[in-house]
């Protein structure tokens, strides 16, 4: 986090030539995203330096940040989350450590919260919102709303429940994905609730999940937003990923999972399907060995940026960045300032 402190300090000199050199008159550019109200947006899968991008942007347009991780939201989830204690560079991180981690957060309640913020938080303050992170359907829900998909079946749904209790949920991802391969590759086959939701979707109408998506995918943003995708080749990713693992132990993921434990949170879906969480707690149970433990969160890890990068290469409004072509947090800041200016001037010629 060094890097984060001399970039808003120190290295602000620097990227304020970068910026000169480019013809970028930042005070203009904060004006002109406050007054037209715009949502910028840093995805891309884990581990690419979006959240470190991201405190650096928010810290030269003057704003805060609203991350779009489904887990941050959750007290007590710090180190398998990667949260980062932004308040010690005067930035506030919005969508943070607002439940309990036995609370079930959906959608539709994440968008409501986010939409509150947005206006309260930010374009009243005349404020630009920075949302951060790789959720990309909950990042999808906010900018553009939430679709109307067909109405479940209580009675089909608690027939799918007391299944997957008795079977597992493999057999019935499985299942979905000879129905709706494109959906399933999206989610964890240990999703327990969204294959259900999928699965109820086909019976009822006889079409994929993932058509309903399709659609959703192509409707008009509910926000003016600019999406800025930060991405790097998959050798590198997989070699920060395996470096963030290990840290993560080394910080103490054992013990905040243990403390979990102990607070009762064990059996609740947001531990029992986080990746460093459902791991450790196989772990704990005595199922694997702490080598194995560590080796499953890195497969896993792996495999979740796959479902991630899956998931963004089919939003098509997103301005790549490609994060290998760096070598400090300056020049990417920089050319992700240099996409939001363009996508400005060109609007306003």
């Amino acid at each position: 986090m060094k890097e984060i402190e001399y970039a808003l300090k120190s290295g602000s000199k620097y990227l304020k030539t970068i910026l000169k050199n480019y013809k970028i008159d930042i005070d203009s550019l904060s004006k002109y995203l406050q007054e037209s109200k715009k949502v910028i947006v840093i995805c891309g899968p884990t581990c690419t330096g979006k959240s470190k991008a991201g405190m650096v942007v928010a810290g030269f347009l003057d704003t805060d940040i609203i991350s779009m991780d489904s887990m941050q939201v959750y007290r007590g989830m710090d180190i398998g989350t990667d949260k980062y204690d932004t308040e010690r560079y005067n930035i506030k991180q919005y969508m943070v450590d607002i439940f309990a981690p036995d609370h079930i957060m959906s959608v539709v309640e994440f968008k409501e919260i986010c939409d509150r913020i947005i206006e309260e938080q930010f374009f009243s303050l005349n404020k630009i919102p920075i949302m951060v992170g790789g959720s990309g359907l909950y990042i999808r829900s906010v900018i553009k709303g939430i679709d109307k998909i067909p109405y479940g079946s209580k009675e089909l749904r608690e027939k799918l429940k007391d299944e997957i209790r008795k079977n597992g949920t493999r057999k019935y991802y499985l299942k979905l994905k000879k129905v709706d391969k494109e959906y399933a590759e999206k989610i964890s086959e240990n999703d327990s609730r969204r294959i259900i939701r999928a699965l109820e979707v086909y019976e009822l109408t006889g079409l994929p999940f993932s058509d309903f998506q399709r659609i959703w995918k192509y409707k008009d943003s509910t926000y003016d937003s600019i999406l800025i995708g930060i991405k790097m080749e998959r050798s590198n990713l997989y070699r920060l990923i395996e470096k963030r693992v290990d840290e993560m132990f080394e910080r103490g993921l054992l013990d905040e999972v243990k403390m979990l434990v102990d607070k009762g949170y064990a059996n609740c879906r947001s531990l029992t399907q986080a990746v460093g969480y459902k791991e450790v707690l196989d772990y704990l149970k005595g199922k694997i060995t702490l080598e194995d433990c560590i080796k499953e969160v890195k497969k896993n890890t792996r495999n979740l940026a796959k479902k991630q990068m899956t998931w963004f290469n089919s939003e098509s409004n997103i301005n790549w960045i490609t994060a290998d072509n760096y070598d400090n947090i300056f020049n990417l800041a920089a050319d992700i300032l240099k996409i939001i200016n363009s996508r400005c001037f060109n609007e306003k010629n």
